[in-house]
């Protein structure tokens, strides 16, 4: 009796995996030479002074007869589209982790509340490294930081897919970079922050954070994208299997990421006049510590309310509430993520307006009242208006706080100020993952929405009437 060939299928966790590093690879190959030179044409007013140009590789003779290879030697703007590419691979891997894993602990067993102690120490383990890590920046060197947290990335987070040990997985969590917000984890933004403000001044600078957290915000949209994809592709496929490449894929965006920044020109090193202390560190002024612990405290209690309300437990309450699937969850976030993209380049042209201040607070209160509104929606529909609505304006203070930040301080002391305010929102954002799971085990109500939105409401009018008199005197220098 002749037996019919049967055809072999290619798992569709392995076409999931090829389609994350193809898009990864469009991305950085495709898409930024393409789009970037166009910059200045679709917004030519917003980038005008902002001279974006593809970034190329440039091979340097050293003294020594050996050949090395920089992005943007001879160019600042060139090294701030490398910064930027390492922040579109970085996010698009935080945007697809976020709503991948915690579906994944779920489909395993594990409880919310366990889920939000991992959440909690991913970001308060990361949060303390970068704070013991603000005052030797300089000493190590920015580069060097974020190529060796980088090689960690790329070691460590495969072995997600292998084990549910809960210590084992917060080191995980810790050392590799595992976002549970779908936004920045780790040291990578701050320093990033401090290197671009050493290529930038004046409102320039506020332009090139506009477009930092516009890639950001797109590229945690794509990656929810491919999250969704993942949801349709991983349909009658075992989710253990699916997830191993899930986690495969992931590392080797921190591997893209390492390559970019080894690439990178010194030029984003800040030269002290004086010379540093190894083993203390760089010290800033007293007056400069106190500005910096004061915005720090202001900024952990920002992030102290959206830790209630991270974007993989809206997930959680979303799929226990209205029983949405991964897909839809994956498109819902493309959605906000989109919209937080695009409100930070309205942010620049606002700030030119009204000022830096003036845009972080009154864009930031009604976003709050809107954050409120979500849990007393009566069904999906509404609730999913409600946060889009909210992510059109909540994330203009963004691109703004950090130029706000460093025109405030001289550039010697902004690799120690954007350590500490960016490990302060890390460390405010850590404590509440733990409670908003508390919260949400006992009650699926909408206490930490209704929560987070007070908080920040509070942070919004603290720090008008703390800073509104505060001169920036070093806006125009970098």
């Amino acid at each position: 009796m002749a037996h019919k060939a049967v055809r072999r299928r290619m798992p569709n966790s392995f076409i999931c995996f090829c389609s994350l590093i193809g898009s990864l690879w469009i991305n950085w190959n495709l898409i930024w030479p393409v789009f970037m030179p166009r910059v200045n044409f679709v917004f030519p007013k917003w980038c005008q002074n902002l001279q974006l140009e593809t970034a190329s590789l440039v091979w340097t003779k050293q003294a020594n007869g050996s050949v090395i290879s920089t992005i943007g030697a001879s160019n600042p703007q060139k090294t701030a589209i490398a910064l930027l590419g390492a922040r579109t691979v970085r996010e698009v891997a935080f945007g697809f982790i976020s709503i991948t894993l915690p579906f994944y602990w779920q489909s395993k067993g594990l409880s919310i509340f366990s889920i939000g102690v991992l959440y909690s120490a991913a970001l308060i383990g990361s949060a303390l490294i970068t704070l013991l890590l603000g005052r030797y920046i300089d000493v190590i060197g920015r580069k060097r930081i974020l190529i060796v947290s980088s090689l960690l990335w790329a070691v460590v987070t495969p072995f997600l897919a292998f084990t549910q040990d809960i210590y084992l997985l917060c080191l995980i969590m810790v050392f590799g970079s595992v976002s549970p917000t779908g936004k920045e984890i780790g040291i990578y933004q701050g320093v990033e922050q401090a290197m671009l403000a050493k290529l930038f001044a004046g409102h320039n600078r506020t332009k090139i954070y506009a477009w930092f957290n516009l890639v950001g915000y797109g590229a945690v949209a794509l990656g929810a994208l491919l999250a969704a994809l993942v949801g349709i592709g991983s349909v009658g496929s075992g989710q253990k299997n699916t997830f191993i490449w899930v986690a495969i894929a992931y590392a080797f965006a921190g591997v893209i990421q390492l390559v970019i920044y080894f690439l990178v020109d010194d030029v984003v090193e800040q030269k002290h006049e004086k010379p540093i202390d190894e083993k203390s560190g760089y010290r800033p002024q007293k007056s400069v510590r106190t500005l910096v612990y004061q915005l720090s405290a202001l900024f952990a209690l920002d992030s102290f309310a959206a830790g209630l309300v991270v974007q993989s437990l809206i997930v959680y309450w979303f799929r226990v509430n209205f029983h949405t699937d991964l897909t839809q969850l994956g498109l819902i976030f493309f959605g906000t993520n989109m919209l937080s993209a695009l409100s930070s380049l309205a942010a620049a042209k606002v700030a030119s307006k009204i000022g830096l201040l003036n845009t972080m607070v009154f864009t930031h209160l009604p976003s709050n009242i809107l954050l409120i509104l979500v849990p007393f929606m009566p069904n999906a529909t509404l609730a999913v208006a409600m946060l889009l609505a909210r992510h059109m304006l909540s994330q203009m203070d963004v691109p703004t706080r950090a130029a706000y930040s460093m025109a405030m301080v001289s550039p010697d002391d902004r690799g120690y100020l954007a350590a500490w305010t960016n490990g302060a929102r890390s460390f405010g954002t850590g404590v509440t993952p733990i409670l908003a799971g508390l919260m949400l085990s006992v009650s699926l109500s909408g206490i930490p929405f209704v929560a987070a939105g007070g908080l920040k409401v509070i942070y919004d009018i603290s720090l008008y009437f703390r800073f509104k008199r505060v001169p920036i005197d070093f806006a125009n220098e970098s």
